[in-house]
């Protein structure tokens, strides 16, 4: 549907859509919807712990020497082709991008690469050439480009501050035309992530998700390791359509609540009516649900969906032709047996 609507609407073939794993978005992107029109992809210089979208620990380049490095969990770097020339003005913008409250990091770090593929980096100091020479081979920089790095105690939160700071060089660097469109299908998303707030694991798309069939056994082993059967369509670095395959077993619907933290009266009371259905049987099934107001805007080479919402709501989510909400009568909050606490508001 996806190829038919580029190619009818603008006249544009779409080649078949390639597939890429949720873990291999946040490695080498810092995203669930990477933005593929471009390159420079995520490397990662230090990883000290294993996680849902690290396969391996990757020891750190860096020797001793740089306490900021030395106490990181986690070290990646994005190569920006051909912007060594940046000024030092230009760094101290992108370090104060990337230190605003949105995205959360505490600095940057630079290495320039020279005509003479000398390596000159703000931790100069630290580092001897040898080491500087490895850190651009890894990043596979040549002659003329520039190496941001980040470093963090927790390797989700960096990749998403370079997936940020990796968009802004992509800009300004002229990567992201509104007339270019790379699609992906993101898949292969984890089951479950940990909540700090209630402490155990929650459901990430919602509780029924189906696991992969073969990640099944590890429900009872290493339930945060399981994959879900969901998947998303990715254009451009938005998310334009998601969905999954359903549980369509009773016995595995309940292992999925136990796992979550619901007694089985909990389970029964909040979803009695599913488990009652599926003593009756149900196929295995799944769906695909379409922002099309995203298409749209998309095709238009819009920035924003509300210029192709009819009666879009602002960033106060009043809408304004109705001039919405309102205040409530007060025969409906009667009604409703609601009271209104005017003190509370003050």
């Amino acid at each position: 549907m996806t190829r038919h609507l580029f190619k009818t609407i603008k006249g544009i073939d779409i080649p078949e859509l390639p597939r890429m794993t949720w873990a291999d978005a946040m490695k080498y992107y810092g995203s669930d919807k990477p933005d593929t029109r471009f390159g420079m992809k995520i490397v990662e210089l230090k990883n000290t712990y294993k996680d849902n979208a690290s396969q391996e620990i990757v020891d750190s380049i860096f020797p001793e020497g740089f306490q900021v490095f030395d106490g990181a969990a986690y070290i990646g770097a994005i190569c920006c082709e051909g912007q060594a020339a940046y000024t030092r003005k230009q760094i101290d913008q992108l370090t104060d991008f990337v230190k605003r409250p949105q995205i959360g990091a505490k600095g940057l770090v630079y290495a320039r690469i020279e005509d003479n593929n000398n390596v000159k980096s703000s931790v100069d100091k630290f580092y001897s050439q040898e080491t500087l020479q490895t850190l651009r081979n890894m990043m596979g920089a040549k002659s003329g480009d520039l190496i941001l790095i980040l470093s963090g105690d927790d390797a989700m939160k960096v990749r998403k501050q370079l997936c940020e700071l990796r968009l802004e060089m992509g800009t300004r660097m002229g990567l992201r035309p509104k007339d270019k469109f790379s699609c992906l299908w993101v898949i292969d998303f984890p089951m479950y992530e940990w909540s700090d707030e209630e402490q155990r694991l929650m459901a990430m798309h919602h509780p029924f998700t189906s696991p992969k069939p073969e990640d099944i056994p590890l429900l009872d082993t290493d339930p945060a390791c399981v994959r879900a059967n969901a998947y998303d369509m990715v254009i451009n670095g938005v998310e334009v359509g998601g969905g999954s395959i359903r549980i369509h077993d009773a016995r595995l619907q309940q292992k999925i609540f136990e796992i979550l933290g619901f007694t089985p009266e909990q389970a029964q009371l909040k979803f009695g009516f599913l488990m009652n259905a599926f003593k009756y049987g149900a196929p295995p099934h799944g769906g695909l649900a379409y922002g099309l107001d995203r298409f749209v805007s998309l095709f238009a080479e819009l920035d924003s969906i509300r210029d192709v919402i009819a009666f879009p709501k602002n960033n106060n989510g009043r809408d304004v032709m109705l001039d919405a909400p309102g205040i409530i009568d007060q025969t409906q909050l009667d009604e409703l047996h609601i009271s209104i606490n005017s003190k509370a508001n003050e």
